[in-house]
């Protein structure tokens, strides 16, 4: 797969995921009540989480259709590296949220600002650390 079609299909993926954090922020915020500054911080880590999640999926799915599709237990072992290839962006995106929450930005805006920060690492971090093609696949790019 060429590298413009799946940089288009990582940021539609990444679109949707962004939707799945938002919808989870505002529950957790408006519906929950997770509205003092621990709160929405507690909302925050857990909308990521559960958007990962939710990424993972589409990724290996779509995104990536092309890598080898792992199963059982290396399939929890690429869910696991595909966290922690996140983590880099988790980390950056929380530390980010407080500070700009502590500010007073509104906490959507804050999210979207997370988010689009972190785009291009996540990408280059799945490319080569997650979903890895043999490197006579990866030359077509």
């Amino acid at each position: 797969m060429k590298l413009t079609v799946r940089a288009k299909r990582f940021l539609i993926a990444g679109a949707s995921a962004a939707v799945v954090n938002f919808l989870l922020m505002i529950f957790f915020v408006e519906v929950l009540h997770f509205n003092t500054y621990f709160l929405k911080n507690i909302a925050n880590i857990l909308s990521i989480e559960m958007s990962i999640f939710y990424n993972f999926l589409l990724s290996r799915l779509w995104t990536w259709i092309d890598a080898p599709k792992k199963q059982g237990s290396r399939l929890l072992l690429q869910f696991i590296s595909f966290n922690l290839a996140a983590l880099m962006g988790i980390t950056i995106r929380v530390i980010v949220f407080a500070v700009l929450e502590k500010i007073g930005l509104f906490y959507l805006l804050n999210v979207a600002f997370g988010i689009g920060l972190v785009a291009i690492l996540d990408f280059v971090l799945y490319d080569k650390l997650v979903f890895r093609r043999s490197a006579d696949e990866t030359k077509l790019l």
